[in-house]
């Protein structure tokens, strides 16, 4: 199964762009003036009273005074800012069904347009339609198998990243509160949809190996957004650099590919205030010789995992405390998050 279903992540994506121009932020820098009767109902005042305009932030970031944003570019950068951030995701002990279809429909949206655009990229280029129901024992990472273990690893990674995006997305635009679960939930049914009509594919079939990749992917973001300290030291990672058989395609280029695990030293007490918080522990995968041109080629197949030493980018980022908490620089922590930046690490294998 082609990596080509992760191009529903950039639909995604550019849906989160646009719904930026509408979210609703915590709090925005309030204007130097404003009318002290909307002050009234939330605390006492002297009619003497003067709030001076650090008072009217504090007061904006407590979440006790709502000021309405400016229009404009300023407004539209600052929700992009905002919902570049991550948010804590980590409670579910209200969660229910009310609480998933409210949180679903915070987002109906973004959920209508990834299933759009994935229904139309499946039967445009997965052949959906093409044949009856039936299904596809593709094996996991043996040498036989069609790309070597990198699909399933795609499949792990996809369902990773709807997860973070789904859970995050609600959790910008309504109660936190059982984000995760309704995230993992839709992110998983998504795949599953994805898995169900590539089994009208004649050149796929429902895989149940897909299918508990997807689940995988689904359950370490769960676990990560849920376990106490697992986000500050692991990180699940692609790396891509366009191979010599490939146009530039990050989604299908499997010579060109590498998935990383990531240990962050800096996650960890005893070691964050000391040098070893800029560095990290890695352990990846990637092949060469399983895609059609490189077989052409007469490439070698090779399975290749491999540890490295690599830097943490977002650990350096953090020592200039002045870029990262501008839009630029949340931008670059989250690709850093998500994203294997080459040549940041020493390997034990390369291509």
């Amino acid at each position: 199964m082609d990596k080509l279903r992760l191009a529903a992540v950039a639909g995604v994506l550019s849906v989160a762009l646009a719904n930026t121009a509408h979210a609703e932020v915590d709090y925005f820098e309030p204007a130097a003036a404003f009318d002290l009767a909307v002050l009234q109902p939330l605390m006492p005042l002297d009619e003497e009273a003067i709030l001076s305009l650090d008072e009217v932030r504090d007061l904006s970031k407590q979440d006790r005074l709502h000021i309405e944003p400016a229009s404009g570019v300023s407004n539209f950068l600052d929700a992009l800012k905002y919902n570049l951030e991550r948010p804590d995701v980590s409670q579910f002990d209200a969660w229910n069904a009310g609480v998933f279809w409210d949180q679903s429909m915070s987002i109906k949206w973004d959920i209508l347009a990834v299933y759009g655009l994935t229904t139309a990229f499946g039967i445009s280029n997965w052949d959906w339609g093409s044949s009856g129901f039936h299904f596809e024992n593709e094996g996991w990472f043996g040498e036989d198998t069609k790309y070597g273990g990198m699909d399933k690893l795609g499949h792990a990674y996809t369902g990773y990243l709807l997860t973070e995006y789904f859970s995050q997305r609600i959790a910008h635009t309504t109660d936190a509160n059982g984000a995760i679960v309704t995230g993992s939930i839709l992110s998983m049914g998504l795949m599953t949809y994805i898995e169900f009509f590539d089994g009208f594919s004649g050149g796929h079939g429902f895989s149940y190996e897909d299918l508990i990749a997807d689940g995988v992917g689904v359950g370490f973001s769960f676990l990560r957004s849920t376990v106490p300290d697992l986000a500050d030291r692991l990180d699940f990672r692609m790396e891509y650099i366009q191979s010599d058989y490939s146009d530039f395609a990050p989604f299908t280029d499997y010579a060109g590919q590498k998935y990383v695990l990531a240990l962050k030293l800096s996650g960890f007490e005893n070691l964050e205030e000391t040098p070893l918080r800029f560095v990290e522990l890695q352990a990846g995968y990637f092949t060469q010789g399983y895609t059609d041109a490189e077989r052409e080629a007469g490439v070698e197949q090779r399975r290749e995992p491999y540890v490295a030493i690599g830097l943490n980018l977002n650990e350096f980022l953090g020592e200039v405390p002045e870029a990262r908490d501008t839009l630029p620089g949340v931008a670059a922590s989250r690709v850093f998050e998500y994203l294997q930046i080459p040549y940041t690490y020493i390997p034990t294998a390369t291509r």
